[in-house]
């Protein structure tokens, strides 16, 4: 009994381990430029989910919440800078598209997938 708790404890955390997904790939295209700019999503329980996203060296990141399927995230970068961001999240498929305005009115095609 007492070598069966030891590995009952390591398959469990193996298991919980296992059970935690994957960021899910966040791609922001610049609509004046076409320059795409690559970041992810994360998962950090049932109603939140956190974004970031590095433009031309200007690292953006923001929580908001995937529940509901339409989202508003509000990414701030370093610097003060930050982009207003609408979309629509699947969060059992972790798919979604959208947009992001940043200061300035630069726009970008948002897209999300697993």
């Amino acid at each position: 009994m007492t070598q069966t708790v030891p590995l009952l404890c390591v398959l469990a955390a193996a298991l919980v381990g296992c059970s935690t997904a994957p960021p899910a790939s966040l791609v922001l295209s610049d609509r004046a430029t076409g320059t795409r700019y690559v970041g992810a999503v994360v998962r950090s329980g049932e109603t939140s989910a956190t974004a970031s996203i590095e433009i031309n060296g200007v690292l953006f990141s923001g929580m908001f919440d995937p529940s509901n399927g339409n989202a508003v995230a509000i990414l701030v970068g370093t610097g003060g800078d930050f982009l207003h961001c609408v979309f629509h999240f699947d969060p059992r498929m972790r798919t979604g598209d959208g947009e992001c305005l940043r200061a300035g009115a630069r726009r970008f095609d948002v897209t999300l997938s697993n």
